[in-house]
């Protein structure tokens, strides 16, 4: 009787068939880091005009509950820039506030640092307009503009603010 010696392989991946596949994948995400950012800075942008137009409907509906005059203010703790976040106040007491904005640039009309709105929910101040847009220039990045009207309803457009 002879023995039979049956040939056992192994299954899995090499060391090469690892490192080929290692390489593949570090080229396409080498390829794709350009459009994320684009991404990235977008969404920036997005989410700073959302955020702004909501603190603005937001001390507008205060306003007309509390039936006392609620400021939107620049700087999340104490009056600053913009960028470096936003409050709402109602008679000196803190209400909200938002945090810092990373890679965005923030400009108001008129240097606005404060707008406020009246118990009946319209601005007592001038009409703001604050443009957002990246920090970095990159093509295919769109900047936002918030407004407010002098009802004190705020919009959101897309582009400069004119």
């Amino acid at each position: 009787m002879a023995m039979q010696h049956s040939r056992h392989r192994s299954a899995g991946f090499t060391i090469v068939e690892l490192m080929v596949a290692l390489i593949v994948l570090i080229v396409l995400l080498a390829m794709a880091a350009p459009a994320f950012n684009k991404i990235v800075a977008n969404q920036r942008v997005r989410n700073a005009s959302f955020d702004m137009f909501s603190a603005m409907n937001y001390a507008r509906s205060e306003a007309v509950k509390r039936g006392v005059p609620i400021s939107l203010q620049a700087g999340a703790t104490s009056n600053g820039a913009w960028t470096t976040g936003w409050r709402i106040t109602a008679g000196g007491s803190l209400l909200r506030s938002w945090g810092a904005r990373s890679g965005l640039t923030m400009s108001e009309s008129a240097s606005l640092t404060t707008v406020t709105y009246g118990r009946d929910g319209r601005l007592t101040t001038a009409s703001p307009s604050i443009a957002i847009a990246p920090s970095v220039t990159l093509d295919g990045v769109t900047s936002r503009c918030v407004t407010v009207d002098l009802s004190g309803r705020p919009t959101t457009k897309t582009g400069a603010c004119s």
